[in-house]
């Protein structure tokens, strides 16, 4: 019997969209099927234009070996392509791209325009594309090579432009996208503009290692060391792994590469950890892996983020090996020289969640029954401490005698109360450093510093930005006893992914905060614990962190009592 059939072939317009959908996830994804192209194409120079987080324009123009009129044509169709031509290829894939597929997605999605020019040819043809369909083709000036231009991206397509982050926030992942190409092709020149600014302007680098010196600068070089590990013809390991002694208390820093590609392997990053067999402790790395291409496959992803090895190749040993051996040797230099470091191993700080709907959580909300009144009672009792009976155990958290029990207070987390309130209320005084504080940043972390240096500048801070990506720090509130490179650095990196500027302003108070208070196993005399609590308990709030985190406990006697069953 026949009836209506509830499965229905999709219209051509529909099709288009979801295979565009996958391919093109955002501005970056854009740029990142743009650069193969050119790189696949041989260029030696790529100079990229960025409007509006990429979602206005963004414009690549190389010196590869460009393309005729027919070839602009044929590009923008899907499932085109000059770089395989049957199954057996797919097999040995050693280029970037090889689907055919992504500037049809883009020019789905975008108003597309392709100016080019091959060597060997004395005339330059320029092509428009509207959803993927030529619209006009012409002779062009142009020197050899290939300029894309794509305008308006999602312009037809609302609900996924819609979804797109802000123009900072696309920005940042540019940056990041052009870092990581510019990393894995050290021999070609990258220059890179958004809005009006520059960004990046890297030459050719004669090696991967002064390609990171480049990008990352001397301090990181120096707190590496060099990995270079060969398996035969099938596969080659090399990069720059951390110092024994320089791992970090935050993972920084690190990057996998596999035939000229970032990749992401939860699996491989195991492997590096567990060859440093540091707890709690983050080594940086940029590592490169060249592999034949048959032993692995890229055609597992949509935008070939994952990968897969042959089991064959056994990678997670040989790289656990490979770094493993390295820091044998480092460490044997170390030895041999005397200089090795002893290793202290530092608790990583745990997250908690501290804000809600982008507002502080008060104590009536973490303890509901807790009155006002109750409160009032509570701050009094417990701030009402006998200063001669008062200890610090672990040096880490200080117990004081109050008059219905003991509390106890964990000194970093107190600390970072009273720092966060005298930040807000704009209590200290601007100290001038003796000798300025020289950072030399990655492109990503040079534009997060130039969208917060104007607040840093707010609280205190004396801040130069000089040529390149590099800024002095002169001057700091007097909170800061003893500020570092590295204090500042991590600053940057936590604000990375804060993207509004009320959330970014209280974001920054409390990592100013986090990182100017005392630590968990800095001894404090008498003195400065009661120093310490006299602060704490003038506070608007101090019951807590401003992470949202519990700065004391209360023992009371009766608990006690129980305790010890003395109430029976």
């Amino acid at each position: 019997m026949e009836g209506t059939s509830r499965i229905k072939q999709l219209p051509e317009e529909v099709i288009s969209r979801i295979a565009a959908g996958e391919v093109v996830e955002n501005p970056a994804s854009v740029l990142r099927e743009l650069l193969e192209n050119s790189i696949d194409a041989g260029a030696t120079r790529i100079d990229i234009t960025v409007e509006e987080g990429g979602k206005k324009l963004i414009k690549v123009v190389d010196d590869g070996h460009g393309m005729n009129d027919r070839e602009i044509e044929l590009a923008v169709r899907r499932f085109t392509t000059s770089k395989i031509s049957s199954v057996d290829d797919l097999e040995s894939i050693g280029t970037l791209g090889f689907r055919g597929e992504a500037l049809y997605a883009i020019g789905s999605v975008s108003r597309l325009a392709i100016r080019s020019k091959r060597a060997d040819e004395d005339i330059g043809y320029e092509g428009y594309f509207e959803e993927a369909e030529l619209v006009e083709l012409k002779p062009a000036p142009i020197g050899a090579g290939t300029t894309v231009t794509v305008r308006d991206l999602f312009y037809n397509f609302p609900v996924r432009r819609k979804f797109l982050g802000s123009d900072y926030a696309e920005a940042r992942r540019i940056i990041e996208v052009v870092t990581d190409y510019a990393l894995a092709h050290p021999g070609i020149s990258f220059s890179l503009r958004i809005d009006g600014k520059d960004i990046m302007n890297l030459g050719q680098a004669s090696s991967p290692i002064e390609r990171i010196e480049q990008i990352y600068g001397q301090d990181f070089i120096e707190e590496t060391i060099t990995l270079t590990s060969k398996f035969g013809e099938k596969l080659t390991i090399h990069g720059a792994i951390s110092r024994p002694d320089r791992v970090k208390k935050s993972p920084l820093t690190q990057l996998l590469f596999v035939n000229g590609r970032r990749i992401r392997d939860n699996r491989l990053r195991a492997a590096i950890y567990g060859a440093y067999e540091q707890e709690k402790m983050h080594p940086q790395y940029i590592l490169f892996i060249e592999v034949d291409p048959r032993f692995v496959d890229f055609n597992i992803h949509p935008q070939k983020k994952e990968v897969k090895f042959h089991r064959t190749l056994r990678m997670y040993e040989k790289l656990m090996k490979s770094v493993r051996e390295t820091l044998n040797r480092s460490r044997t230099t170390y030895s041999h020289l005397g200089e090795m470091p002893t290793m202290r191993i530092v608790e990583t700080p745990i997250t908690h969640v501290g804000e809600t709907g982008g507002r502080q959580m008060e104590i009536g909300e973490m303890q509901p029954r807790l009155q006002a009144e109750e409160r009032r009672e509570e701050i009094r009792d417990e701030s009402t401490y006998i200063p001669e009976k008062i200890w610090q155990i672990h040096d880490s958290y200080i117990i004081a005698q109050v008059r219905s029990g003991f509390i106890i207070v964990d000194q970093h987390a107190a600390h970072e109360r009273i720092l966060y309130e005298k930040l807000r209320k704009r209590k200290y005084n601007t100290q001038n450093f003796l000798f300025p504080i020289v950072l030399n940043l990655t492109p990503k972390e040079f534009a997060v510093f130039q969208d917060i240096s104007g607040i840093l500048e707010g609280y205190g801070f004396r801040i130069k930005i000089l040529s390149g990506r590099t800024a002095v720090v002169e001057g700091a509130p007097d909170i800061f006893k003893n500020p570092t490179k590295e204090i500042f650095l991590e600053i940057i990196d936590e604000l990375q992914d804060v993207k509004s500027l009320p959330d970014r302003h209280l974001e920054l108070l409390k990592t100013l905060a986090c990182k100017a208070a005392i630590k968990a196993g800095d001894k404090l005399s008498g003195e400065e614990m009661n120093a310490l609590l006299d602060q704490l308990f003038s506070c608007e709030n101090p019951f807590f962190c401003p992470h949202g985190r519990p700065t004391v406990i209360k023992i009371s006697l009766e608990e006690l009592e129980r305790k010890f069953a003395r109430n029976l």
